[in-house]
């Protein structure tokens, strides 16, 4: 008589069967509580579901993740940081300039816009508003005045579009506040204390438009 498998082995060959499974099915084909198959996979190591909240599994050694640490077998999604919540602050944390829910959701293949803003209120994510639409960024400081840096730097530069009135009022007091800025620097300055993304191209036609001199180097 051979010797009988350890339920260890057992699962393993499940999974060479299939590559995802989820608990219910394993703990019916292995004839074990789920409890035991937990400690069975926790033996082995596995990898959760992001998405269909959390309901697959899979080997660690199944995923080949790409650049972002993603990995998809069909329509499930894993990564390689575990949680969706774990997941999100990694992607932001690493981005230049930030990310919206559109570029997040994109990158994941899962709405995400509820659990970010879960996030922004328990404090783990900051956020700005520019080009009509909330981006997220790491609260690290150091990360989060660069990607405010780099977020203004980036927005197009429109010339032949004024900015709002609201918008023209903070930007006209915070340089009556600090007149020695050059435009890239108000830019910045509105970023990191007023949350305001405005290009410096867009500051510098506003004064176009209203025929405001500026003496300071800008």
């Amino acid at each position: 008589m051979p010797p009988q498998l350890l339920p260890t082995e057992r699962l393993q060959r499940l999974f060479r069967r299939r590559t995802c499974w989820m608990l219910a099915e394993l703990a019916h084909a292995l004839g074990y509580a789920l409890i035991s198959v937990r400690r069975f996979l926790n033996q082995i190591g596995y990898f959760r579901s992001y998405t269909h909240n959390g309901k697959w599994y899979t080997l660690r050694e199944a995923p080949h993740f790409n650049h972002d640490g993603l990995w998809r077998h069909k329509d499930i999604s894993f990564s390689k940081q575990g949680s969706l919540t774990a997941t999100l602050a990694y992607l932001v944390e690493r981005s230049p300039a930030g990310l919206s829910a559109r570029e997040l959701a994109q990158k994941l293949h899962h709405p995400c816009d509820a659990v970010l803003s879960i996030l922004h209120k328990q404090g783990a994510l900051d956020r700005v508003k520019a080009g009509g639409e909330f981006r997220y960024l790491s609260t690290a400081e150091q990360i989060n005045r660069q990607q405010r840096q780099q977020l203004a730097a980036a927005l197009p530069a429109s010339p032949s579009t004024s900015l709002s009135t609201p918008v023209a009022l903070v930007v006209l007091v915070e340089y009556i506040k600090h007149p020695q800025l050059s435009f890239e620097q108000l830019a910045a300055h509105l970023q990191e204390q007023r949350a305001l993304a405005v290009a410096p191209e867009s500051i510098r036609q506003l004064f176009r438009e209203h025929d405001l001199k500026k003496t300071l180097k800008a």
